[in-house]
C-alpha cells in the first residue's frame, strides 16, 4: 500500500511538472513511470497462473514426543517464470511455516520441514498460499493450492514393562490356563468325537491317521473378560491443576496411553472410562484393533465439569465381572478418591489408584514419595508429582523404591 501511494504521487508530480513546462523529457519519464505498474501487474497476474502443489505427511505415526516430517511441493505448469513466489504453509497447532522460490517454466521445486510434535489432538494441514508479488511491490496475487488433511496426533506413551495390576485371581498376566469347548487361536488337544460337537472343529489329520473321528479342544484365549482391566481417567476440570504439557490433564493421558498399551500388547482384555465433558466408556476389548481406539480416544479427551470421578466408578462398577480389575488415574481430593475405591471394590475389583498430585502442577509444596496406602480403603496408591519420570513411578513395586515421607491423609502399612 506504502508503494502504490509513493508511485501515485510519484507520477502526479511529474504530470504536473510536464504538463506547465511541457518537457518532452519529464512525458517520457512520465510514460515510463505509468508503464512500469502496469509490467508489474501484468507479471503478478502471469506468477499466479498454472500453479499447483499440496503437502504430504512422511510420518505414518504421529505422536507427542516425536518428530513431524512433511514434504511440501510447488509446480510451475506454465511458460511463464514464476520469480520470488512466497509459499506458506498453515497448519494446526503448529502455526504458519513458509519460503520464498523462483520456478523456471515446468519446474517443480520441493522441500521437508521438520516439526516436533508438543499437543496431542488433531492435526490440519495441506493446504498451501502462494503469493506472487511484483518486483515493486505494487500488485500481489494470492491462490490457495493442495487439500486439507487432518491426521490424529496420539498421546505419549512409556513403556512400563515392570507395572502390574492384581486380578480377584491374583497377579495376572497374558495367558489363562483352561480348556474350552470356543474356538480360540491356540488349539491344545484333540478328542474324540461326541454328539454336539461343531464339524468345523474337526481334526482331520488325527481323524485320518487314527480311524476315529477326532475334534480339537481349544485353550482360552489370553485374558478372557473374567479378568479384563479397567482404566478410569478423572479429567474433571475442577480437579485439574498446571497448564500445557506440565498439567494434571496431559500426565493423566500419558499415563493412561502408558498403561493401555502396556497391557494390550500382552494380550490383555482392557477398557477405558473418562470423567470428563461427557463420560466417555469403551467397553474392553483386546488386540490392536482396541489400542487403536483408546489412544485415538485419549488424544482427543479434554477436561469438563459435566461427569465426576463417583459417577465413573459408579458406571464402571455396573459393568465388572468377577475378576476384573480397575486402575484409577486422578488429581480429585482423597475423599473423592477413598468413595471410587469403595464403590469399585464392592463389586469384587481389584483396584490401583494412581494419585496425580495436584498440589506440585499448583506450584504449591507437594507430599514427596512415590507409593501409599490410601486411609480407609487398604490399597497401595502410586503417587505422581510434577517433574517425576513416570515409568519409575509406576515401576517401584519391581524396583523396591524408597516411599519416602507420608504425605497427610495417607499412611503406610
Amino acid at each position: 500500500m506504502k508503494a502504490r501511494i509513493f508511485w501515485g504521487a510519484l507520477a502526479f508530480i511529474l504530470l504536473v511538472l510536464a504538463l506547465s513546462t511541457s518537457s518532452p523529457m519529464l512525458y517520457r519519464i512520465l510514460f515510463a513511470l505509468l508503464a512500469v505498474p502496469l509490467l508489474g501487474y501484468l507479471g503478478s497476474v502471469l506468477s499466479a497462473r498454472r500453479l499447483e502443489g499440496g503437502v504430504r505427511r512422511i510420518t505414518p505415526f504421529l505422536q507427542v514426543g516425536e518428530t513431524l516430517e512433511e514434504q511440501i511441493t510447488v509446480r510451475n505448469l506454465h511458460w511463464f517464470p514464476k520469480l520470488l513466489l512466497e509459499a506458506e504453509h498453515s497448519s494446526r497447532p503448529f502455526g504458519v511455516m513458509g519460503r520464498v522460490l523462483t520456478l523456471w517454466p515446468y519446474r517443480t521445486s520441493t522441500w521437508t520441514t521438520q516439526k516436533h510434535c508438543e499437543r496431542r489432538g488433531i492435526y490440519e494441514y495441506g493446504e498451501l498460499t502462494v503469493t506472487s508479488r511484483d518486483p515493486l511491490g505494487l500488485f500481489n496475487r494470492t491462490i490457495d493450492v493442495g487439500h486439507h488433511q487432518t491426521a490424529v496426533i496420539y498421546p505419549a506413551t512409556v513403556e512400563l514393562p515392570g507395572f502390574h495390576v492384581p486380578s480377584g485371581q491374583g497377579w495376572t498376566e497374558g495367558m489363562i490356563k483352561g480348556r474350552t469347548f470356543s474356538p480360540s487361536p491356540v488349539a491344545s488337544a484333540v478328542r474324540e468325537y461326541v454328539a454336539g460337537d461343531a464339524v468345523s472343529h474337526v481334526h482331520w489329520p488325527t481323524t485320518a491317521r487314527t480311524g476315529k473321528l477326532m475334534v480339537k479342544e481349544f485353550e482360552r484365549e489370553p485374558s478372557g473378560p473374567a479378568d479384563a482391566i479397567w482404566i478410569l481417567l478423572d479429567l474433571n476440570a475442577a480437579a485439574q491443576a498446571g497448564g500445557g504439557s506440565e498439567s494434571t490433564v496431559e500426565y493423566g493421558v500419558t499415563v493412561a496411553a502408558s498403561i493401555a498399551k502396556r497391557f494390550l500388547d500382552t494380550g490383555r482384555t482392557l477398557g477405558l472410562v473418562v470423567a470428563g465433558p461427557e463420560r466417555l466408556m469403551i467397553r474392553p476389548e483386546a488386540g490392536v484393533v482396541q489400542q487403536g481406539r483408546i489412544l485415538q480416544a485419549l488424544a482427543l479427551v479434554e477436561p469438563g465439569s459435566s461427569s465426576t470421578l463417583a459417577d465413573s466408578a459408579s458406571t464402571t462398577a455396573a459393568e465388572l465381572s468377577k475378576g476384573a480389575s480397575a486402575v484409577i488415574v486422578s488429581p480429585s481430593p482423597l475423599t473423592q478418591m477413598v468413595a471410587a475405591i469403595n464403590t469399585l471394590k464392592t463389586s469384587g475389583a481389584s483396584v490401583v489408584p494412581i494419585v496425580l498430585e495436584a498440589s506440585s502442577f499448583a506450584g504449591r509444596p507437594a507430599a514427596a514419595g512415590s507409593q501409599y496406602r490410601i486411609l480407609g480403603t487398604a490399597t497401595e496408591a502410586y503417587v505422581i508429582h510434577r517433574g517425576d519420570e513416570i515409568q519409575r513411578r509406576l515401576e517401584q513395586r519391581l524396583h523396591g523404591l524408597d516411599q519416602g515421607p507420608i504425605p497427610s491423609g495417607m499412611a503406610t502399612r
